[in-house]
């Protein structure tokens, strides 16, 4: 275990990919945070984790195309589809895309028909629609419910829209708190998730659980957006509550933010592609080797990483290095008193 001081690279960084989109494309990825934080632990944080770097992690391998994407079996797909939730209709920001517009959600699914699936889950039933890069790594993914299915086959003109099977490397988790969905790639859990709501009421648990993130941390979440970032990253499985602050997880790293006491804030780095760090995290706090008060002691984490031989550094705070500092002095003002001679002049 080596100690890293003063250099936190990004150990927390939102990468949920479904927020809401500008009409036009971008080719890249948007996952800023939407306020800065106020705690001194996270205020030396250099943000080191690029919005490639997050996307890079989340690609899965596949096909460049599909055999079951939405151009397979389509009639000449009509200009625009309208109905009391959606529309859809090509995109007007880069030739050969569609869009979808979410009317309840102010959201905006840009994909290529070439690279776009609607995929079913077995389990439940329930259909999503998964856009790819020309390379096969997942881009964006949509619930699609009874009324975007049937706006989907008008806008293709077909009796039936093209499905598949979910694909294996594809997990999807339910917050039991809320009910709201997180998808995920299998393998890369501490990589990112999509939050996936699908109605007014899931937005209402949502906005829940960020005023419990308001009222039980006033101190660390000055705003409504932070309240709101902080529940999305709980329903992907990114931050943990505790009595007296929040944990949170990124893919190369986690930090504890106190909200009475910022001292007590700590850090861990790890690198980026040791994926199995999540789990391992996870694992902890689900088994029992970790949990209530010890999930704000870094010791306790400290001691579980070096038992199991994972690899990982320690990112001091600023109240540790002052006291590092201070000793430090005092051993210095020590030597020099042994090192004075007999007339009382200093030998150095």
């Amino acid at each position: 275990m080596d100690i890293k001081i003063n250099s936190l690279q990004g150990i927390y960084r939102k990468m949920e990919a479904s927020k809401k989109r500008d009409k036009e494309y971008s080719p890249n990825m948007s996952n800023e945070t939407e306020a800065s934080f106020s705690n001194p632990f996270l205020k030396k944080a250099d943000i080191g984790l690029s919005s490639y770097d997050a996307y890079s992690l989340m690609k899965n391998t596949g096909a460049k195309f599909s055999a079951n994407n939405l151009i397979t079996g389509s009639g000449q797909p009509a200009q625009e589809i309208n109905t009391e939730r959606y529309s859809i209709e090509s995109c007007s920001g880069i030739a050969g895309y569609w869009q979808i517009y979410d009317k309840m959600f102010d959201q905006v699914f840009i994909f290529h028909p070439d690279a776009t699936t609607v995929q079913t889950d077995s389990n439940t039933g329930k259909n999503y629609i998964m856009s790819n890069d020309p390379f096969g790594g997942l881009m964006d993914v949509m619930p699609v419910d009874s009324e975007l299915m049937g706006a989907l086959k008008q806008f293709l003109n077909v009796d039936s829209v093209p499905t598949m099977a979910l694909n294996k490397n594809y997990v999807i988790d339910v917050n039991p708190l809320t009910g709201i969905e997180s998808f995920k790639i299998k393998g890369h859990e501490g990589g990112g998730f999509w939050i996936l709501t699908n109605n007014e009421q899931q937005r209402e648990k949502l906005q829940d659980l960020a005023n419990i993130y308001k009222e039980n941390y006033p101190n660390l979440i000055k705003t409504d957006s932070m309240a709101i970032t902080f529940a999305e990253l709980e329903i992907g499985g990114m931050a943990v509550r505790t009595e007296n602050g929040i944990l949170s997880l990124a893919c190369n790293g986690m930090s504890f933010m106190a909200n009475e006491e910022p001292p007590e804030s700590w850090g861990i780095l790890y690198p980026i592609n040791n994926t199995y760090m999540y789990t391992a995290i996870m694992n902890a706090m689900k088994e029992g080797y970790i949990t209530g008060s010890d999930i704000e002691d870094v010791s306790k984490w400290e001691a579980y990483f070096k038992e199991r031989e994972l690899e990982f550094e320690r990112v001091l705070s600023d109240e540790e290095l002052r006291v590092i500092a201070g000793e430090q002095n005092r051993k210095r003002n020590a030597d020099i008193e042994m090192k004075r001679d007999a007339s009382g002049i200093f030998v150095l």
